[in-house]
């Protein structure tokens, strides 16, 4: 898909956090990707226009995707309870 395929969802100036929400949706099940002008890669800004960072949904995961933001802004997401995690694996 090309990047008039996607609904930008939030706009960030740092791509580790970029990829860390995409991550972290892809985890929920929601088809994301970042985005990022050319020479905001060649030349690591974390302000201005070539610093911007683009996080993108696919459309039909875009109410998903608002809720997964709207929890994740007010710190509301759940948390994973490690020993839980250690025995599901």
């Amino acid at each position: 898909m090309s990047k008039n395929d996607w609904q930008s969802l939030l706009e960030v100036y740092d791509r580790l956090e970029a990829e860390m929400i995409k991550s972290a949706l892809e985890a929920q099940g929601i088809r994301a990707e970042i985005f990022q002008g050319t020479v905001g890669t060649l030349y690591p800004a974390t302000f201005g226009p070539i610093g911007k960072v683009d996080v993108c949904v696919a459309p039909n995961d875009w109410g998903a995707a608002q809720a997964w933001l709207q929890n994740y802004q007010n710190q509301t997401l759940p948390q994973v309870d490690e020993q839980q995690s250690d025995s599901d694996q």
